[in-house]
């Protein structure tokens, strides 16, 4: 029990860091190679699929933007119609909201007849919005502050998994560890129990301690597969964070052999990516707030239209209803043309009311993302604090845990020697073995805690690249 409670304790004190730093924010077999922080870096910017999705939509954004500006192209609709049918006319009022009911014309008939022949119409039509006051100015503006928006967001999503891969990654390093150090526990038993059956067996001390020792080995050996398996756990997490099958990970040695320098103190830069989304949500809030404005204003248009028209019915069909031909090349030709150019100017004078409201609800909106933005900067300036003290305590931590380890380590010797000269007890001995492991696992999690620490100063800073020079500068060391 005593020994499962220190592993629960690591495994704890692990999945405790994920939590203080959710606040900031084919298949290949086994290899010797070693993993290090900067190549599962690259390798997880490279295949996340919420990088990769937010990526796509950055470029439909610009592809948007190109769109938008296109609008200032004149719309050039060419149409070719080719018809057969009757030309009843008759003297009357109409009206059809979605545009005449036909296109048949003719003057009034005496008479309903059922006479159908061949029409064409052909036309080349041009419109261009010459102006429109700023309104498609402020679209493409609009345009620009989306994509601008979708680019910081990638830059955010990359940030943010970087840290949340040098968290997975110096959890597996601390996992990967503390197996070893079960496995030094392991080792420990045995040569506990081979002094313990050698005693017995010359009759220095009683048979149960036999037992004892034996029991203490096995759960050791539990204890080193529970540490196994935690370890499994830290690199399937590591393995869908880089978006790579699962596998075993040989990680570099350098967050248990080294400890990092304090550095410059914990500050928000002003570029952190967490504000910078803030900033471009407002940026693009004020905008829209200018596209509302501009609704209410006219549109200044050109237009020209060239056409060109045949059909099967001759001029003097009126006066002679057999003046007509129902065959296709006499209807389908170009009998008569006709030509019209013009300005125009157009303004849905309701458009101007409804604006103002419009208006209204966008400043709503983007006084809410400025009251945001401030809250996200009180937040990371706290959280910058915290992390300087959190660091400061974490360097305090490991050098108790340092003394802790030496201490313990020396205690275990100390205790052999005693129960070797029939001066100790099995459980002196077994209360000094889980001393020693528990010292090596306190000094790897307190290792542990202070990279953690460090990465947390970077969260807050907005910046990984102070964690990856310190990890740069204690390769050199």
């Amino acid at each position: 029990m005593y020994g499962f409670a220190l592993l629960s304790r690591g495994a704890a004190a692990i999945s405790g860091f994920g939590a203080v730093l959710a606040v900031a924010l084919s298949p290949a077999e086994a290899s010797a190679q070693t993993l290090t922080l900067r190549e599962s870096l690259d390798t997880a910017l490279h295949n996340y699929g919420d990088i990769r999705a937010k990526q796509s939509r950055r470029d439909a954004a610009e592809h948007d933007v190109s769109y938008t500006r296109k609008a200032y192209l004149p719309d050039v609709v060419l149409s070719a119609q080719q018809t057969f049918g009757t030309v009843n006319a008759l003297h009357g009022t109409l009206y059809s909201p979605g545009g005449p009911s036909n296109a048949s014309t003719s003057l009034p008939l005496p008479e309903q007849n059922w006479n159908a022949a061949f029409g064409a119409l052909y036309s080349v039509l041009v419109h261009w919005n010459v102006s429109t006051f700023g309104r498609l100015d402020r679209q493409i503006e609009l345009s620009e502050r989306t994509h601008e928006l979708k680019q910081r967001e990638l830059e955010l999503a990359r940030f943010q998994h970087g840290v949340r891969v040098t968290h997975a990654y110096l959890n597996l390093s601390t996992a990967q560890r503390i197996t070893h150090i079960q496995k030094q526990s392991v080792a420990r038993f045995e040569v506990v129990l081979e002094s313990v059956q050698s005693h017995a067996e010359n009759g220095l001390i009683p048979g149960v301690d036999v037992s004892f020792a034996r029991a203490e080995l096995a759960s050791a050996r539990s204890l080193q597969l529970k540490a196994y398996d935690a370890e499994l756990q830290a690199s399937k997490e590591l393995a869908v964070l880089m978006g790579v099958p699962f596998r075993e990970f040989q990680l570099e040695p350098t967050f248990h052999q080294s400890t990092p320098e304090p550095g410059e103190p914990a500050h928000v830069a002003p570029g952190h990516p967490v504000l910078a989304v803030h900033e471009g949500q407002v940026l693009r809030g004020e905008q829209e707030k200018k596209v509302a404005a501009a609704e209410g204003l006219p549109t200044l248009f050109a237009f020209g239209m060239l056409q060109g028209r045949g059909s099967g019915f001759r001029s003097n069909y009126a006066q002679d209803p057999g003046a007509f031909s129902s065959g296709y090349l006499d209807g389908v030709g170009i009998d008569r043309g006709n030509t019209i150019v013009g300005l125009g100017l157009s303004w849905n004078l309701a458009s101007v009311l409804r604006s103002f409201s419009s208006e209204a609800a966008r400043d709503a909106r983007t006084r809410a993302l400025h009251q945001e933005q401030e809250l996200a900067t009180q937040e990371l300036v706290a959280q910058a604090r915290f992390a300087e003290h959190k660091f400061s305590l974490a360097r305090e931590v490991t050098h108790h845990a340092v003394l802790q380890r030496d201490a313990a380590a020396e205690g275990f010797q100390q205790s052999k020697a005693r129960y070797d000269s029939g001066l100790g007890t099995i459980v002196e001995l077994t209360q000094a073995t889980f001393s020693a492991t528990r010292g090596e696992v306190d000094l790897e999690l307190a290792q542990n805690g202070i990279w953690q620490a460090l990465l947390l100063k970077s969260a807050a800073a907005g910046d990984l690249n102070e964690f990856l020079q310190q990890v740069r500068g204690v390769k050199k060391q």
